[in-house]
């Protein structure tokens, strides 16, 4: 048995049955890590020995009972850990080492899990790359902000993992990378402890090689923090069932190419429509929806919220170290700076628009379905990719799941995402694996 090849439901049971101790596994994801660490660069801290010290903690005792227990974690390097490095991808944090945890790693650790190392994040998660390559082929971008946190689950060096997500940094490197991407309702997982983009926008996500790990580890991270408010809004989503529970009938689907159908490589929505037919073929009722004209400026909505709300996020950074930033934050903040408080409160209100259309249409479907990227990963790590089928479900705030669904013309994954309505993200990862389940494609692990 390769342990490192265990995603977490099966690695606690490997524990349970006395197959694998948290010593064993760590070890095992250590050494594909020395092997594979070269060429994929996800880490942008990891320390081996620290690992197994933390393995070594937890071996035995009363811990063995948390749902948790022994998992090792990658976290993106823009989430605060105590005593480990949090740079930021930026020169500016270099040297920061916080003295106090983000919650949702002290979380983590209070049900069991370890840090496994720090991954890599694009510039403070917006678009200037980092080190990390695809897994699946070192000259494509592993996509991006949450870009080493999808290729270490990915290569097999942790079962699961912690990202953000401001615009599409969750799905699109989950897609690109062939692994299962979750974004929770905006507000699931708290967000103190993280550097903000976007408060309004910001979504603390998940990465995992299966939808039921992923639902597991979400349901693990949730929970009311009263330092962030958008956890406060309203009743915590509904993720009742952990393991998830299937769905008693086939779902009603609707099927949704948004108004940026055509940024699609020719690939991609063949694969898209193959995957619809064979899940219609499956008992699905699939049904076309058109998004209305309402929608038409919802992509220039969710960047004027972003470009807004950055410039506050940002103030002391600026201040101090404009310099030392990136052309694409600087012009992002010129641009913030540029939004007035009309434009803002219109974009701001749409946005209520955008998200009441979507409760009606969840009255006669249990999920939407698309596509999570515009194909493939595209050559060369200059970009990360487009959003643009991430961001308007990060804008109103829906549950998203992407999952790996076939491969393009480059023998890269391509993903199949499903939409689920606001704050039923138990509904919306039970009609994703269902859909798992319908399309069967497992890729197994970059690097072989």
């Amino acid at each position: 048995m390769d342990l490192h090849s265990l995603g977490l439901l099966d690695t606690l049971r490997a524990y349970r049955e006395g197959r694998a101790t948290v010593q064993d596994y760590v070890a095992a994801c250590s050494q594909r890590i020395a092997a594979l660490e070269p060429r994929v660069q996800a880490w942008e801290w990891f320390d081996a020995s620290r690992a197994m010290a933390d393995a070594e903690e937890r071996a035995g005792g009363i811990l063995a009972d948390l749902p948790l227990y022994g998992i090792p974690v990658g976290v993106k390097d823009i989430v605060n850990t105590r005593g480990i490095p949090t740079r930021m991808g930026s020169v500016i944090f270099a040297s920061h080492v916080p003295t106090t945890s983000a919650w949702v790693v002290r979380r983590l650790e209070a049900l069991g899990g370890l840090v496994m190392g720090k991954t890599v994040t694009t510039e403070f998660a917006y678009r200037a790359p980092g080190k990390t390559r695809n897994p699946w082929n070192p000259a494509h971008t592993p996509g991006g902000s949450s870009s080493g946190s999808a290729a270490a689950v990915a290569a097999g060096f942790v079962p699961v993992a912690i990202g953000t997500q401001t615009l599409g940094s969750v799905i699109r490197p989950a897609a690109f990378c062939g692994v299962v991407g979750y974004k929770p309702t905006h507000g699931a997982i708290s967000r103190t402890g993280i550097h903000p983009f976007a408060p309004t926008l910001d979504t603390v996500g998940v990465f995992a090689r299966s939808v039921a790990d992923a639902a597991w580890f979400g349901a693990c991270l949730m929970g009311a923090d009263a330092r962030d408010e958008a956890t406060m809004v309203r009743a915590a989503p509904r993720l009742l069932h952990v393991p998830l529970e299937p769905l008693a009938a086939a779902p009603r689907v609707a099927v949704v190419r948004t108004q940026k159908w055509t940024l699609a490589s020719d690939a991609q929505r063949a694969h898209f429509d193959e995957c619809v037919a064979k899940l219609a073929a499956a008992g699905a009722r699939a049904k076309d929806v058109n998004l209305p004209r309402l929608f038409e400026a919802a992509w220039g909505d969710a960047m004027t919220i972003m470009e807004r709300e950055a410039v506050k996020s940002f103030a002391a950074v600026e201040s101090r170290h404009r310099i030392r930033l990136s052309p694409h934050l600087t012009e992002v903040l010129d641009r913030g700076r540029a939004v007035t408080p009309e434009r803002y409160a219109r974009a701001r209100a749409r946005r209520e628009d955008y998200r009441a259309w979507l409760d009606r249409l969840f009255e006669s479907h249990e999920a939407i379905v698309t596509i999570p990227a515009p194909g493939e990963a595209p050559e060369g790590l200059a970009s990360t990719g487009d959003a643009s089928f991430c961001s308007l479900w990060t804008l109103t705030g829906l549950p998203a799941v992407t999952i790996p669904s076939g491969r393009g013309p480059r023998g890269l994954p391509l993903g199949f995402q499903v939409v689920g309505r606001y704050r039923e993200d138990e509904l919306a990862l039970r009609v994703a694996a269902w859909c798992e389940s319908v399309l069967g494609f497992n890729p197994g692990l970059a690097g072989g």
